[in-house]
């Protein structure tokens, strides 16, 4: 029922529902429904953030411009020249300044010559 043929990993109420309609019930019913879907692998990497509480934002504070880089793996996205998917982007937290580079695959090559190119030989050693 929860994750079965038919099962579409709904969450407790959705699951305790399902199995009223299709005509069972014990006591306990709600808290096993509850049980089954912590413990479901698929439900917990998957489910949804939206029910969680907001987290506050924190400020990223820089010294200086190049001083602190952030860096980030973004997609894939539809197929591009070169079977290039993936975008490797990089943000100088002091200026806001963006570098992106679209690539095929990620690899640490990769990323080790992005840096060289796009930050190191552009702005120096950070």
């Amino acid at each position: 029922m929860h994750s079965g043929c038919y099962g579409a990993h709904a969450g407790t109420w959705m699951l305790t529902n399902k199995a009223l309609r299709a005509g069972y019930f014990w006591p306990t019913m709600k808290q096993n429904a509850r049980q089954l879907v912590d413990k479901c692998e698929r439900c917990q990497k998957y489910f949804s953030l939206i029910h969680h509480p907001a987290e506050t934002l924190t400020t990223m504070l820089s010294p200086c411009p190049s001083a602190q880089w952030g860096m980030d793996i973004v997609g894939p996205f539809p197929l591009a020249l070169g079977q290039r998917k993936i975008l490797l982007v990089a943000i100088d937290y002091f200026t806001r300044w963006v570098e992106a580079e679209p690539l095929a695959r990620i690899t640490e090559g990769e990323i080790r010559k992005f840096i060289w190119k796009n930050i190191i030989c552009s702005f120096g050693l950070p």
